[in-house]
């Protein structure tokens, strides 16, 4: 089959069994939390957690419809953290809707991330399998690493003691590697767990998919900038407004000298009106954006040098994921 036909097929049976179980909890008449709850997940997504769980299932001859309620179970979960993301960020949108604490309260919001934690390990504890514990277990590590993420993330924007000199590029791959990477790690080991592999196609797997969360979540910032905001999902510029140290920008110090340096750390940290413009001119100017390229570009390459090592039933399937995330523009 055709790579995007199957996509296309996954997704509309994560919905189907997603919409199923939203509808199954939402009977019951409680509308400050159940309004909300459906409000955010009517706001689609890409859905790249559930699908690399299914594609790996397939991938090492295992059946895809088994891993269903798992991979479902990890959307639900991904849409919890940003619900209580954007609480944090205080974010106005998500995927181009008003986000839930802005369109009711931060109460139904965290109410609502609650619920959907609930949900999650409800799905996940539908699917079928004689590792249920150690899927459990696996999914469990990656609620507890996004967490430690999201964590690492605010201290970089918040902290009194954190200075531009104290945050490196190497802080930021571990901040993204627990906030984003781990997830897509967990979803990758749930998935082989399902299709009951081996240890060493296991490891190679999680490998993969922990180099692909890298890859991914580097082109996030680097979209951030460069994205054609209709197709994104919400306002481009949105990590300068709220001067988040992404990787362009840590990049960027690492380019810039002297006044130069000085000039762009004093525009980050401004309120100026036309600060997006003028990072984003800055990052161009001193080849911020061709280096994010080159750093997306390598982890994709490491994360393929895994499916070198091992036989695979399907291993066209996760190379050409791979190539799907390279090439994504939202």
């Amino acid at each position: 089959m055709n790579f995007n036909n199957l996509i296309k097929g996954y997704r509309e049976k994560i919905d189907e069994r997603l919409s199923s179980l939203l509808k199954e909890q939402s009977k019951k008449e409680m509308p400050g939390l159940y309004e909300p709850m459906l409000y955010v997940m009517s706001g689609g997504g890409k859905r790249i957690r559930p699908l690399l769980l299914m594609l790996v299932c397939e991938s090492v001859g295992g059946n895809p419809m088994q891993s269903l309620d798992a991979g479902v179970a990890v959307e639900i979960l991904h849409n919890f953290t940003l619900v209580h993301d954007d609480i944090m960020d205080n974010a106005e949108t998500r995927r181009g809707k008003e986000t839930i604490h802005k369109k009711w309260n931060v109460n139904n919001a965290i109410l609502v991330g609650d619920e959907l934690i609930a949900l999650s390990y409800k799905s996940l504890l539908r699917t079928e399998s004689t590792q249920i514990k150690e899927i459990a277990e696996a999914f469990t590590e990656g609620v507890i690493e996004v967490c430690e993420g999201q964590a690492l993330d605010k201290d970089f924007e918040t902290s009194e003691d954190v200075t531009i000199e104290d945050v490196t590029i190497e802080d930021y791959i571990t901040m993204i590697r627990k906030k984003t990477a781990e997830l897509l790690k967990a979803s990758a080991f749930i998935g082989a767990l399902i299709a009951d592999s081996s240890d060493e196609v296991i490891e190679s797997l999680k490998n993969y998919s922990l180099n692909i969360g890298l890859a991914f979540q580097i082109n996030d910032d680097l979209l951030d900038v460069i994205a054609d905001e209709s197709e994104f999902g919400k306002k481009i510029g949105g990590d300068i407004l709220e001067k988040k140290k992404t990787f362009l920008y840590l990049k960027a110090l690492e380019f810039l000298k002297g006044q130069e340096r000085e000039n762009f750390v004093s525009l980050y940290s401004s309120d100026d009106e036309n600060k997006i413009e003028n990072v984003i001119s800055a990052y161009k100017n001193s080849c911020v954006i061709e280096s994010t390229k080159s750093e997306i570009k390598k982890f994709t390459d490491i994360a393929n040098e895994s499916l070198d090592k091992i036989n695979l039933q399907n291993k066209n399937l996760l190379y050409s994921f791979s190539e799907m995330l390279m090439q994504r523009n939202y």
